[in-house]
């Protein structure tokens, strides 16, 4: 029969011994940075005039924040509302590339953040405006029949808005938004807003836009009646506007009014008043004209004879049936 060993109380009774492994400091949990604040239309191009950085969970006081910027030496955050820091060396405008890490108080750390690459804009130029065309007697008298505008200095993606507010761009009291501009005396503020949502300073631009043609308000002269021409004589007729007219040969012949006497038609040629409101046409009797006979008022203005005659705008006065001769 095999023998059993028998136990003694005392190797019941000794202590047992656990091997224990030695266990490395685990990294704290992972951490995503972004902007706190992305300006502009977009809230994702990462174009910003706010380079505040956000962590995506809160720093507590036991914790810290280093970061880097474009590869700079590391730096330790101040750490504002929990969860966000504003990065040294951001102070002027341009590209950025900032990587950040969380370090507790036993050293641990997480891994470094993917970089977070953002555009740091916090001005717009000012846009460069002129009036496109300047039509009229003067190309500098802001009196045109044309309200296009030429805008240069626009940056790319930015939006360019109108204003009739005196510039103020206020959205509480403003009257903007797309260019309309009025019959009359305008004057617009323009400006552009770029991608971080930075306003440039409104630069402004004065003109009066007329697209309308003058008529004659009243003719004076020789009404239509009995008239005794002598030769050497002359009979003239004053057109009077309402605002100046200017009068241009073409091909050297200026416009006349086509009255009747003696049941022929003659012309009188324009005469003197060009750049104001009153324009003078004259005719001088020949010796076959001599006589007495009818006289027929002008009834038509018309520029079928020659010249032009425009306002300082330049419209074109065009055929008119006259009014009356003035008593």
């Amino acid at each position: 029969m095999p023998r059993h060993r028998a136990t003694s109380r005392r190797q019941l009774d000794a202590p047992i011994r656990l091997g224990i492994e030695a266990v490395e400091p685990r990294q704290v949990c992972a951490v995503v940075i972004g902007l706190a604040d992305d300006t502009g239309r977009s809230r994702t191009d990462r174009v910003t005039s706010n380079p505040t950085i956000a962590v995506n969970r809160t720093v507590t006081a036991s914790q810290r924040v280093e970061y880097t910027v474009n590869g700079g030496p590391a730096q330790t955050a101040t750490i504002t509302s929990g969860r966000t820091f504003l990065p040294e060396g951001l102070e002027v405008d341009g590209h950025y590339r900032i990587v950040a890490r969380i370090v507790d108080a036993a050293g641990r750390s997480t891994s470094p953040t993917r970089p977070l690459a953002i555009k740091v804009d916090r001005t717009a130029s000012p846009l460069n405006l002129s009036l496109r065309q300047d039509t009229g007697v003067s190309s500098s008298d802001g009196i045109t029949t044309m309200a296009g505008l030429t805008i240069s200095g626009q940056e790319p993606r930015a939006v360019v808005q109108f204003s009739r507010d005196s510039g103020s761009f206020d959205p509480l009291t403003a009257v903007w938004g797309s260019y309309r501009p009025q019959a009359g005396e305008n004057r617009w503020w323009v400006r552009q807003v770029d991608p971080a949502g930075n306003g440039s300073t409104p630069v402004s631009v004065s003109f009066t836009l007329d697209t309308t043609t003058d008529r004659v308000s009243r003719l004076e002269g020789p009404q239509s009646a009995t008239y005794e021409a002598v030769e050497g004589g002359v009979v003239s007729w004053t057109l009077q506007f309402d605002q100046p007219m200017h009068v241009a040969p073409v091909n050297g012949t200026l416009p006349a009014l086509k009255f009747t006497f003696r049941g022929k038609d003659s012309l009188a040629r324009y005469q003197e008043g060009s750049g104001t409101n009153r324009l003078t046409y004259a005719y001088t009797f020949t010796a076959a004209d001599a006589g007495t006979g009818e006289l027929m008022a002008p009834v038509k203005s018309c520029l079928c004879y020659g010249g032009t005659i425009t306002d300082a705008a330049g419209n074109r006065h065009r055929k008119q049936t006259l009014p009356p001769v003035a008593v």
